[in-house]
């Protein structure tokens, strides 16, 4: 990517930006008029497959729940809603490695997770002008003051991460996903990185966001080491709106051509092999056509391969096919499964590649048996068994990565074959010249 805007301070950013937001009141000043003594204040934060800098000193939490305490709340007065979407619950430890409230001091704000498919979690809002079903969550619906955090970073679908994504999908419940990450609206060629206008996603996760109101957004954005370099604090939408610009300053990538092999980390996001979808799909954007691509992956995550409805959709792609998968999902009468939307991206991009051989994972973390329903080729095969018993996780990555170069390369039989290796994952987002 271009060189990023330098970081900046947290412990001075964040409370200016609360102070002085974007085309909005002071936080503050909001927070004094909403407080009584029966009164709820919610902040919906991100789970733990987006690096926001929520913990610490120069973190975004201690100095948005300080400014509620300053303005009168309590702090068994305020809630903070882990907006996940259909992603997995987080639990215990993860929740204060990730926030870090009780060493802030705040061991009294709770903490809940939003359950897409608990129909008591929710209030039903309306629909949308495309018909979808708005159901959102009933405490942040119910609340008195409404606080939506998040990370302004390119998004391969919906053009980018932040500002409405914290409420849809964040907090929406399943029938509104079906809408939001159905193959209709996935389809569209304007549902891609840094398309806000005439991006259908965004245009109906904005709407949904408008109908469930929102009081104060406050989204971050961070350079390539995930350190802070922007607060965006204020309007749900003129305030992500300003974080979109400053980010398409530098994440894109600009290349001459396509490349015959294309090699990309997953990134911090890609704690499982469902996250790592978005690395795929912007190695597409810079792979010829019958082109390879590689990827080396980290997957951290208690699943390192995903959710049931992830597995459930690889499982129906590996026994029809990627095609008749893909004309299954569009049928009008199809009942959408939670993350097919993801399954339908890997097979965008198994259509640029061609074969699905030309696809080699590299990853420790998923056993050997689980990568049947997965597309490409397993890394881990690249590897001998007294490899695998001998050589560290470092040396073993290495030599995998290496092996898979070289197999490509071997199969290309051409050697004026070119290599291109997208050290930014799938943040940076690849532009070729002409295209």
């Amino acid at each position: 990517m271009r060189p990023a805007p330098a970081p900046i301070p947290g412990e001075q950013a964040i409370p200016s930006a609360l102070a002085d937001p974007i085309a909005s009141r002071p936080l503050g000043e909001i927070a004094s008029e909403a407080v009584h003594p029966q009164a709820e204040a919610v902040i919906v934060v991100s789970d733990n497959t987006r690096p926001v800098p929520y913990r610490g000193k120069g973190g975004l939490m201690r100095h948005i729940i300080q400014t509620l305490l300053d303005a009168g709340w309590l702090e068994q007065q305020i809630v903070v809603l882990i907006g996940a979407g259909s992603h997995r619950n987080m639990v215990g430890q993860e929740v204060e490695e990730m926030l870090g409230l009780q060493e802030s001091g705040f061991a009294s704000v709770r903490i809940e997770n939003h359950e897409y498919d608990r129909e008591d979690h929710l209030l039903y809002v309306g629909e949308t002008k495309r018909g979808s079903l708005v159901k959102i969550n009933k405490r942040y619906m119910d609340a008195d003051l409404k606080i939506v955090t998040g990370l302004v970073e390119s998004h391969f679908m919906a053009g980018a991460s932040g500002g409405r994504k914290g409420i849809c999908p964040g907090i929406v419940g399943k029938e509104t996903l079906s809408i939001f990450h159905g193959a209709k609206l996935l389809n569209s060629s304007q549902a891609a990185d840094l398309i806000l206008e005439g991006n259908p996603l965004h245009d109906e996760a904005l709407e949904v966001a408008l109908m469930a109101g929102c009081d104060f957004l406050v989204n971050a954005t961070i350079d390539e080491e995930r350190r802070l370099n922007g607060v965006f604090a204020g309007d749900l939408t003129a305030a992500h709106k300003e974080a979109v610009q400053f980010i398409r300053n530098y994440v894109t990538v600009d290349l001459d051509h396509r490349y015959d092999i294309v090699v990309i980390p997953g990134g911090y996001v890609g704690i499982n092999h469902y996250q790592v979808g978005k690395a795929a799909v912007e190695a597409a954007k810079a792979v010829k056509a019958g082109g390879w691509i590689i990827i080396s992956a980290q997957n951290t995550d208690v699943d390192p391969v995903g959710g049931t409805g992830y597995k459930q959709a690889m499982a129906l792609f590996r026994q029809h096919g990627r095609e008749a998968f893909m004309e299954m999902i569009a049928a009008p009468d199809w009942s959408m499964i939670p993350e097919q939307w993801q399954v339908q991206m890997w097979c965008k991009v198994l259509r640029v590649i061609e074969e699905e051989d030309h696809l080699i994972y590299c990853a420790l973390e998923i056993p050997r048996q689980d990568y049947a329903n997965l597309p490409g080729q397993v890394g881990l095969d690249l590897l001998t068994q007294s490899e695998h018993d001998s050589l560290s996780k470092e040396q073993r990555m290495a030599l995998m990565q290496e092996r898979a170069i070289a197999h490509a390369w071997a199969q290309l039989g051409n050697p004026q074959a070119r290599i291109l290796y997208l050290k930014d994952g799938p943040y940076g987002i690849p532009h070729i010249k002409g295209e």
